[in-house]
């Protein structure tokens, strides 16, 4: 009887094809003029700091050699953004970098709202942080907070040494942008000058003197000081009469030559 010689099967799978990518649909036809994007703002645009705002931001800053965060409440008043405080938070930080802790920035909003602040709750729209012994300048972590930070807009500030200060906004919506190197200024006391009480201040300390002649030969010292002057052709500078520094011009024995080039 023969044996029916089976040999294995072999299987063999086929290449798996290509999973078609389907491209975006295009938006539309390009009818306006392929330029680059222009962006306008009023040159009133600025961030303002209280003073107890800059005192905070500064104190906390160069009070140490870490890098330091804090998160502060913003109001605005046209394109006028006012920081009036800051809250500083437990975080963690070093000479180059600084960490909010999460649970904490959670705290500090529940804590405002649980005071009756729900206001300025609202407003905390502004980091701030600083660069022991650099410059301000936004590095790539930095950036990224930002956007993770970010609701509507964001004020963000870094300072370094000598006040050095730099400022952006991030606005999320409509369209999402950055504002950099924003003006920033320091909010002096609206209230009016007290000039009350320094002219009293003066009137105590500062007495009037007066000037008196006593004699001829004084007189004649006054009268000297406040000669009159005029100007002279000869020497070109302005002086007193008899005081050319050339003499007397009347004196001189030499006379121009009309010929002269000059």
């Amino acid at each position: 009887m023969q044996t029916q010689d089976k040999s294995k099967q072999v299987v063999v799978e086929k290449p798996k094809g290509k999973v078609n990518v389907v491209p975006s649909w295009p938006a539309g036809l390009m009818i306006s003029r392929n330029e680059r994007i222009n962006v306008s703002i009023n040159e009133d645009l600025a961030i303002i700091l209280s003073q107890a705002a800059f005192e905070q931001l500064f104190g906390w800053a160069y009070s140490t050699s870490k890098e330091i965060s804090c998160l502060g409440s913003v109001y605005r008043d046209g394109d006028r953004f006012f920081v009036d405080r800051f809250y500083l938070v437990r975080q963690s930080g070093c000479s180059v970098s600084t960490e909010l802790n999460q649970s904490a920035v959670a705290e500090l909003i529940e804590q405002l709202i649980a005071e009756g602040n729900r206001d300025t709750a609202e407003r905390i729209k502004c980091w701030a942080h600083s660069h022991p012994n650099m410059e301000p300048f936004w590095s790539k972590v930095d950036d990224t907070t930002c956007r993770l930070l970010v609701n509507d807009y964001l004020v963000s500030i870094v300072v370094g040494d000598n006040f050095a200060i730099r400022c952006r906004i991030d606005i999320a919506t409509p369209v999402a942008m950055v504002l950099d190197n924003v003006p920033v200024l320091y909010q002096m006391p609206k209230d009016k000058l007290p000039l009350d009480k320094y002219a009293e201040q003066v009137r105590s300390i500062v007495s009037e003197k007066v000037y008196g002649i006593t004699n001829a030969e004084e007189k004649q010292d006054q009268q000297d000081l406040f000669a009159p002057t005029a100007y002279c052709d000869c020497c070109g500078y302005c002086h007193g009469p008899g005081e050319c520094p050339l003499g007397d011009p009347g004196k001189r024995s030499y006379t121009w030559d009309d010929d002269l080039p000059f």
